[in-house]
């Protein structure tokens, strides 16, 4: 049994934003740790865009999946713009600050709250907008989503980073000097976990996959951005034991396309190219393989179950950034064309040794950082130990103001 150490709970707000699952993703997961650890915290969760009004959320994730599906230069020069021009800088810290400062300020309201989590970078320049004016006392935390931190992530204001590998490290604190910057690897769900041999067995069963081949699992996260075609054919074409399973989010056209790809390859049960999946563990856990365009949500997913990762043709911006760094990491390799993915595949179904040395680097960076106490991090008080009452036994001897009482 546990007690905070102040006579009432501690308050958390959680902001994500709905632009992809992968901010929310990293909302969940966090709200999953601290509800486990601090239990007698008060949890409450806020999505940004939906309190920008307006239709922000559908405006916002339009412009970015058409950015980088169908102008990949565009997308670039704004990466490079926020990067490098004092004026982009300027208009998202104090303009669109101000705005969603302006959404979030009821959330804000109706007591003290201790704690506030951001796992989005527009939700961290309205909070870090509020800290500014001394309109915000509570700790800011921003979860950094990708590997590769940003500039568009960072902000005068916010006391703590958490970021996704040592390598994040240096680079975050040099866009912001002021602030703490702690590694916690990775931010996914409880379900999302080293997978033994007997694991991914039975996962393998129970999603009808053989048991012998190589299983490659080929995302572009819940929007489809980029495309997963010419991923899937490389792996199809790397060996008659590739069995791959295609998820293209939410995008049907795309789902289409690879089912008329499945009968124009003749790959029959090779290839799968289910709906919307819900149980993403228990797929990892079957797979050998998991290829990504870029370093968010999913590439975290993998790692934690100890899947090798590849980034096969890296979205523009900050896809590329975290390609890289996973890269330097020697967390993930990466393929920009096709053939490189075939002949990649190829080596590790000739080296099995090699795949599995892969894995296990994904297995030990997933525990390198995930012991780090995130409510420790987030400023919550510890809970204090509350000794519970000795029973007495038949012959032993009360006070008479303790007989009958219960503590």
């Amino acid at each position: 049994m546990t007690r905070p150490q102040n006579d009432r709970a501690a308050r958390v707000l959680i902001v994500s934003g709905d632009i992809g699952q992968g901010h929310e993703a990293v909302a969940r997961a966090v709200h999953t740790t601290v509800t486990r650890d601090r239990p007698d915290c008060d949890i409450r969760v806020a999505e940004a865009f939906a309190r920008m009004g307006h239709g922000s959320g559908p405006v916002f994730r339009w412009l970015f999946e058409f950015a980088v599906q169908w102008t990949p230069l565009l997308q670039e020069g704004w990466y490079a713009a926020v990067t490098h021009s004092r004026l982009v800088r300027w208009f998202y810290r104090e303009v669109m600050g101000a705005w969603v400062a302006r959404a979030l300020r009821a959330d804000l309201a109706g007591g003290p709250t201790d704690v506030v989590v951001s796992t989005h970078q527009l939700a961290t320049a309205g909070l870090a907008w509020l800290r500014r004016r001394g309109l915000l006392d509570a700790r800011i935390v921003a979860a950094v989503c990708d590997f590769a931190p940003h500039a568009y992530w960072t902000y005068p204001g916010v006391d703590e980073y958490l970021v996704l590998d040592d390598l994040a490290r240096e680079p975050t604190r040099r866009m912001d000097p002021g602030a703490h910057v702690t590694v916690r690897s990775p931010l996914v769900g409880a379900p999302f976990g080293p997978v033994g041999d007997d694991e991914a067995r039975a996962a393998r069963r129970g999603l009808g996959l053989p048991e012998d081949a190589l299983v490659v699992v080929v995302t572009a996260g819940s929007l489809g951005l980029g495309g997963v075609a010419g991923a899937v054919r490389a792996a199809l074409a790397a060996d008659p034991r590739c069995h791959v399973v295609a998820l293209c989010g939410r995008d049907e056209r795309a789902r289409t396309r690879l089912k008329a790809l499945r009968a124009r390859m003749r790959a029959g049960e090779r290839l799968r190219v289910p709906g919307w999946v819900d149980d993403v563990p228990t797929l990892l856990a079957a797979a050998d393989v998991v290829v990504n365009n870029s370093g968010g949500a999913t590439a975290q997913e993998a790692l934690a179950c100890g899947r090798t990762l590849v980034i096969h043709q890296p979205l523009p911006g900050h896809g590329r950034d975290s390609a890289r760094l996973l890269g330097a990491a020697g967390l993930a390799r990466t393929c920009r064309r096709p053939r490189q993915l075939t002949a990649l595949l190829r080596s590790w179904i000739a080296d099995p040794a090699a795949l599995a040395a892969a894995h296990a680097r994904a297995a030990r960076w997933s525990a390198r950082h995930a012991r780090v106490d995130l409510a420790a991090v987030l400023g919550l008080p510890a809970p204090v130990p509350v000794e519970e009452p000795a029973v007495a036994g038949p012959d032993d001897e009360l006070p008479p103001r303790l007989v009958g009482s219960v503590r």
